[in-house]
């Protein structure tokens, strides 16, 4: 981490986050640099304080473009929004296209609703950052995404205490 709070720099990364509008709790959910590769991530949590998943919420993972990690979190994000109980599909669902608007642009982005809930997946991809957004309650293409250069505004609940 650098002494603004966010992650080393791997080059055209940035980190995006819910805007200035989002009334609850905005919290780093973890990030991660690997010097050897450059890969790196952040993953933010919109939501209750206390990470209630059935409240309305939307988690934020940005990567550098090729990041394993990426790949990761959208599977663990699709785990999710099948019913429990659900076999998931061999390969991905089909998706369905949807603008959010980022840094003030609209942006496509790949999209997977649950008809049996209110759970979301997205992917798209800004310059030269992955995005994969998950969410419940709220509608994707409602949301404005910015770029953060500072976590430090944001609640880290696994930081040091005092």
């Amino acid at each position: 981490m650098n002494d603004q709070g966010t992650p080393g720099s791997a080059e055209g990364f940035s980190a995006f986050a819910v805007d200035a509008n989002w009334p609850e709790s905005r919290q780093v959910m973890g990030h991660g640099y690997d010097g050897a590769t450059g890969e790196i991530y952040v993953r933010l949590w919109f939501g209750s304080q206390y990470y209630d998943p059935q409240v309305e919420h939307v988690t934020v993972f940005s990567a550098s473009a090729g990041n394993a990690e990426a790949v990761e979190t959208l599977e663990r994000a699709l785990d999710m929004y099948y019913h429990p109980g659900d076999e998931n599909p061999a390969g991905l669902p089909a998706s369905e296209p949807v603008t959010i608007t980022t840094d003030g642009k609209p942006m496509p982005f790949e999209l997977w609703r649950n008809s049996n809930n209110r759970y979301w997946v997205a992917r798209g991809c800004v310059e030269r950052t992955e995005l994969v957004l998950n969410g419940y309650e709220i509608e994707p293409s409602e949301l404005s995404l910015v770029r953060v250069s500072d976590l430090t505004s944001f609640w880290n609940p696994f930081g040091p205490l005092g």
